[in-house]
């Protein structure tokens, strides 16, 4: 869609922000020549747009932005029952969302995503651009081709291809993706993160724990296209039988089976206590002491395994992705605390940890995210 050197450009405005042609000169290393020629071919196409006047030493200069309504594009997220989908602009703004019934079946899965995408286009009217491309977040292995659903538990799909017909239907690219490697993308792009070129994130949700690495500004999918299942770590936590506890995998003691809040619920059911984070918090805070215990447990286990993952990786940031009582109460604290116990300590770096509350929202739009990288930067 676009040439190397528009690329060049259009990954540097959406890295910086709102940015001069001097700036653009500097950044891509590209002559003065070059970035007049290229950003007027951007601006002829409606990609990139004049924004205001920078007042300083010598002439005013004009700064380039991504033009927000030049192209809108979907994100699916099949994380969750009922599923969603959303339109972004090029900046990630949400134009229109939905939520509609996450039905296993592949054929209906298919209506159900392109009639709502087409509804939500009719919706957005004039807000949205051209529609770009879409990204659809799935709970499971992906191929690396992100068009084959390899498995998914949560849906009970194998070796299922829901890009192609969508494809075929839309006439737009179409991408599948592991839903934490989509909502890893998602931050980078559109987040907080978008100046970070290595940092890892850590989804603790219904459906397990999800795991995504960005190494040198872009995705780390591994050989196989596993990297970052940090769910089937092997945890063992001293005097906790509830570490030894049989996985879905096959295995005993995986983080998933001490972590998640599927079981950190089961273990509170076993001792006829309430298994939502906010009322577990609440009776940790008075005191209660089985259910500190759990939260010890399951908060402990995914410091082990964040401490791991820094050792192994060495990112600057860790990010982990929970419901706020987590963030904010005991299992948050014992995470934080087992994570800066078994780092090993340098003079030279530290790893900084984030605890961060999730919002529904992200998983569809870092769908999203995919199809815009992929639009903005052909990868």
């Amino acid at each position: 869609m676009f040439t190397s050197g528009q690329y060049r450009v259009l990954r540097a405005i959406s890295m910086m922000g709102n940015i001069s042609r001097t700036q653009l000169v500097e950044i891509t290393g590209l002559s003065k020549a070059t970035v007049s020629t290229l950003t007027r071919e951007l601006l002829d196409r409606n990609i990139l747009s004049e924004r205001e006047l920078v007042f300083g030493q010598g002439r005013p200069a004009i700064l380039l932005g991504l033009n927000a309504i030049s192209a809108c594009f979907a994100g699916v997220s099949l994380q969750s029952d009922p599923a969603q989908i959303l339109l972004t602009d090029l900046h990630g703004e949400i134009l229109a969302q939905m939520d509609f019934p996450r039905i296993p079946d592949p054929d209906t899965c298919v209506d159900h995503i392109a009639s709502g995408i087409e509804t939500l286009l009719a919706r957005a009217g004039d807000r949205a651009g051209p529609l770009g491309g879409v990204g659809i977040a799935i709970p499971g292995f992906v191929a690396l081709d992100r068009r084959v659903c390899l498995r998914s538990t949560a849906l009970g799909w194998r070796d299922i291809d829901i890009v192609t017909p969508l494809r075929e239907r839309l006439k737009v690219p179409v991408f599948a993706e592991n839903d934490a490697n989509a909502l890893v993308q998602g931050e980078h792009l559109f987040g907080i993160l978008r100046d970070c070129p290595d940092f890892s994130m850590i989804i603790v949700g219904d459906g397990g724990i999800g795991c995504a690495h960005i190494v040198d500004g872009k995705l780390h999918r591994g050989f196989h296209g596993g990297a970052g299942e940090i769910s089937h770590t092997t945890v063992f936590w001293p005097d906790g039988k509830e570490t030894e506890r049989p996985c879905s995998c096959g295995k005993r003691g995986c983080l998933d089976t001490v972590s998640s809040l599927q079981a950190i619920r089961s273990m509170a059911q076993q001792r006829d206590l309430p298994g939502s984070p906010a009322e577990l918090e609440l009776l940790a805070r008075d005191g209660h002491a089985d259910a500190l215990r759990i939260l010890h447990i399951a908060g402990g286990a995914m410091g082990l395994a964040v401490a791991q993952l820094v050792q192994l990786f060495d990112p600057s940031q860790v990010v982990v992705m929970l419901d706020q009582p987590f963030r904010e109460g005991v299992f948050g604290a014992v995470l934080r605390q087992t994570m800066e116990t078994h780092v090993m300590p340098r003079p030279d770096w530290e790893t900084t940890l984030t605890l961060r509350e999730t919002r529904r929202t992200d998983w569809a739009t870092g769908a999203a995210g995919i199809a815009t990288r992929q639009f903005l930067f052909s990868e």
